[in-house]
């Protein structure tokens, strides 16, 4: 059969393909409009959207398109720009797009007007497209200005595309995308003006926001988010090597990555390696725990310890990096998200340089010169390893004398290599101080040298040995060594005179005697000592039983026999284990975590409940009351109040999904304060310091006590909002969406609600079931393990905790494990020809 020939797609087709790819979606649309007016030298702009029609209009008082112009995108709308026209200026561009195919694709994709005025002419001149044909072209009739500048509108966005309709946001969250593109506009271009306004379904107009011209960013920056993230901020104007970077870092934390606004000649990027390596020295600080808090500065030393389950502050930052446009390419997709600079190395350098800069300044992070890594320098000559003659009771060899350089000196210290001592067959490593995750500190105060190890942190003084006896341990030898290398003292018995006196006063106990035990002797294989390679052979035997590498399942669990409680810790047990393609033909000794098993038994009983609610919330049709909720409740009275930043206040009252997904996990807000008028949607003058006070009057009652202690209400509401505002929780249609896919009711299908339940809530939760568990030192009878037992056999996820640590481990199997074929993994030994060959008569 002869191959199809090649053929050029249809024309239209190439224009609806290639539209499809410029505009993906409604706030998409709204973006490249903006983008247009602000390349026109717009100082004011009003944008405003209808969601319900598809449908979006933008007004700027730029310089307009003459009539001549508007005639040429009537006849051949697609690549006509007055931003670039050859090669050559491409470099020079400093718009936020030259290709001209926004108008076109929008003409495509919807019903397109064009209303325009220049400053030199007397009418405005107005066109209509839609599927690349022009309705009408001539004076406006609709959009008439009085002075200056360009509006587009485009309605029936999509029409002919109804799966980009059907996948597309719901009208809320894509009016609060758009919000956030204008409010990412404002913040680089704060002397223009933006104004928003959404309108319903019923075409009232409502939710106007506003955004006047300001003098900077910061405060553009307060007037939109409020005082509270910015009330103490370092202001950023640096330059180098001609880079320039400018904007405000602020000392406040935030609980999500929403207020972290980083662009590129003016262009907004999208989350990237830039934002990554910013990141990145944030989370090698300790700004995430000593940021300041919105009640006001924290100290870097709190006298009290902090709550582990206190969430870890983000960074709030709005950053300007300019680049020579020749520097930088942003054409590589029609949307102009990703970034390729020529100089990546310097522009990564410029950013880390400058936030180490703020780290350090504010005591985030320690300053880099002076915390010198130890750079080992290697001997002049070989040298021949000392034959140790005798060997003490303290198994230590003889110290070597180093003499290294202060830290006054600016010098980097050399500290010679250190052979590994060979003592009775056994290789000790790491000894001496030479170690290459090692820094040395002088104390400005004292003088006094120290060494500190960069992994643990620990120090001790220059010139001490290190505290953990000698390091690592290899044999090395077949032949037996000396009995063990370490203290003499260790396992040495108290005297007899010693312990009578202390026996004699109940005041003075003696301690227990330590239990003799085999110490762990990894071995290295790039240590190349005599005999090390029989050793590792022999560990690899000792160490690498193969039968131990096995899968348990439930029925594994629901099956095992208990023998007894050991030690008031673990509960000893066998599985006789199936496994995955085994014959059960062994038995697998097991020690289950007593703590962790009750800690799983008790978070699944209190999720389970909690979730199931939730599922049963957001499948109920109908306007929700507050009173009926299907998650257990407490209901507060009165109402508790909570502190939040007018922001998220302004997110509660204006967002009935943002409040729905509160109530479908049993927080409610008080309706009195919701409809308070104090907090208004513009933010005009914003003067209140950026708080509001909300009340909350009910919760959930399976963490009810956790909220009401210190400010767990606050922070599990603030940490909600934060996930909503970062899309980590979708709105509770889409949960209705996912769970309306599902077919039937399992028990198990309370599980498929901890994806959307709120990280805060899950962790007091898991605390909740952490804290009443059993505990280690906790006496259980027999009847107690095999009801504890029975209990985690029942849970859905019985090897792990609420932490995801294990919650059993093996210990070693009797009886004999066969492969898939039945074949002994263990070799046979043909015991019939072992005794002939020991009795040959």
């Amino acid at each position: 059969m002869a191959g199809l020939p090649i053929e050029f797609l249809p024309f239209p087709t190439r224009t609806k393909l290639r539209s499809t790819q410029i505009l993906t979606s409604l706030p998409q649309i709204v973006s490249e409009l903006c983008q247009n007016s602000l390349d026109a030298g717009s100082r004011h702009i009003e944008i405003g959207v209808n969601c319900e029609e598809w449908m979006c209009w933008v007004t700027d008082d730029g310089h307009g398109i003459s009539k001549d112009g508007l005639s040429l995108l009537g006849t051949d709308a697609r690549y006509g720009s007055s931003k670039a026209y050859s090669l050559d200026s491409l470099s020079l561009l400093s718009t936020f797009g030259f290709r001209g195919e926004a108008l076109a694709s929008a003409s495509d994709l919807g019903c397109l007007e064009i209303s325009s005025r220049t400053s030199r002419s007397r009418e405005t001149w107005s066109i209509i497209l839609k599927g690349g044909k022009t309705i009408y072209t001539g004076a406006a009739v609709r959009w008439k200005r009085t002075s200056q500048g360009t509006t587009v509108c485009v309605r029936d966005a999509f029409h002919n595309i109804p799966v980009r309709r059907l996948s597309h946001p719901t009208p809320l969250r894509s009016f609060e995308i758009i919000r956030r593109e204008i409010e990412s506009y404002a913040l680089v271009f704060p002397h223009i003006s933006f104004h928003l306004q959404f309108t319903a379904e019923a075409g009232t107009k409502e939710n106007l926001f506003r955004i006047p011209k300001s003098i900077s960013s910061l405060e553009v920056f307060r007037r939109l988010y409020g005082k509270a993230l910015s009330q103490h901020v370092h202001e950023i104007n640096v330059n180098q090597d001609n880079m320039r970077l400018e904007g405000f870092i602020s000392l406040e934390g935030s609980l999500s990555k929403s207020y972290q606004f980083l662009y590129v000649n003016h262009h907004p990027v999208e989350h990237g390696d830039l934002q990554r390596i910013i990141e990145s020295r944030f989370s090698s600080s300790s700004f995430a725990k000593h940021a300041y808090e919105e009640s006001g500065e924290t100290s870097l030393r709190p006298s009290t310890r902090r709550s582990p389950r206190k969430a870890e502050k983000k960074a709030v930052y709005v950053l300007n990096l300019t680049i020579p446009p020749d520097r930088v390419d942003n054409l590589l997709e029609p949307a102009k998200g990703s970034l390729h600079f020529g100089e990546k190395n310097a522009v990564e350098s410029f950013l880390v340089s400058t936030v180490n800069a703020f780290l350090i300044r504010y005591g985030f992070s320690l300053p880099t010169e002076r915390v010198l890594p130890v750079e080992h320098s290697p001997p002049s000559s070989p040298r021949k390893r000392r034959k140790l003659d005798s060997l003490d009771d303290s198994g230590c060899a003889e110290e070597f004398s180093e003499e290294l350089n202060s830290y006054e000196s600016r010098t980097r210290p050399e500290i010679p290599q250190v052979d590994p001592l060979y003592i009775g067959g056994v290789t000790v490593s790491g000894y001496g101080p030479g170690q290459a995750d090692e820094i040395v500190w002088t104390d400005a105060i004292t003088g006094q040298t120290f060494v500190v190890d960069s992994r643990t942190g620990h120090s001790r003084l220059q010139g001490e040995r290190s505290a953990d006896a000698g390091g690592t341990l290899c044999r090395e030898r077949r032949t037996l060594g000396p009995p063990r290398i370490g203290t003499s003292s260790e396992n040495h018995e108290t005297p007899d005179w010693i312990r009578r006196a202390l026996e004699a006063n109940e005041c003075y106990k003696l301690g227990e005697q330590k239990i003799r035990s085999l110490g762990h002797l990894p071995c290295h294989e790039d240590n190349q000592g005599p005999g090390a390679k029989h050793l590792r052979s022999q560990t690899a035997m000792e160490h690498g039983n193969e039968s131990m590498r096995q899968k348990f399942v439930w029925n594994d669990v629901r099956e095992a026999a208990v023998i007894s409680q050991v030690d008031r810790k673990f509960v000893a047990c066998t599985f006789n284990n199936s496994g995955d393609g085994m014959e059960t033909n062994r038995t697998t000794l097991v020690l289950i975590d007593q703590h962790a098993a009750d800690e799983r038994i008790r978070v699944e009983l209190f999720l389970k409940d909690l979730c199931v609610g939730f599922l049963r919330n957001i499948e109920a049709a109908g306007p929700r009351e507050e009173d009926i909720n299907a998650v257990e409740t407490r209901h507060l009275t009165p109402a508790v109040p909570i502190l939040l930043t007018c922001l998220e206040v302004k997110q509660l009252m204006n967002s009935q999904e943002v409040r729905d997904a509160f109530w479908s996990w049993g927080i409610c807000f008080a309706n009195r304060a919701l409809d308070h008028g104090e907090v208004t949607d513009s933010v005009d003058g914003d003067d209140s310091g950026g708080y509001a006070q909300i009340a909350v009057h009910c919760i959930p009652e399976v963490v009810a006590d956790k909220l009401l202690s210190a400010d767990g209400l606050r922070d599990t509401v603030k940490s909600f909002l934060a996930q909503v505002n970062s899309g980590d929780i979708p709105y509770i249609s889409r949960h209705r969406e996912s769970v309306s896919e599902s077919e039937g009711r399992k028990e198990s299908d309370w599980l498929k609600a901890l994806r959307w339940c709120p990280r805060h809530l899950l962790d007091l939760v898991n605390s909740k079931a952490c804290r009443g568990a059993i505990m280690f030192n906790d006496t259980l009878s027999d009847e107690q393990c095999e009801r504890l037992l029975k209990q985690l056999s029942a849970t859905a996820l019985p090897f792990q905790c609420a932490h995801g640590r294990p919650s059993l481990v093996p210990l070693t199997n009797f009886g004999q494990l066969l492969g898939d074929r039945g074949n002994s993994r263990h070799s046979q030994v043909n015991w019939t020809a072992l005794e002939e060959q020991m009795n040959p008569d």
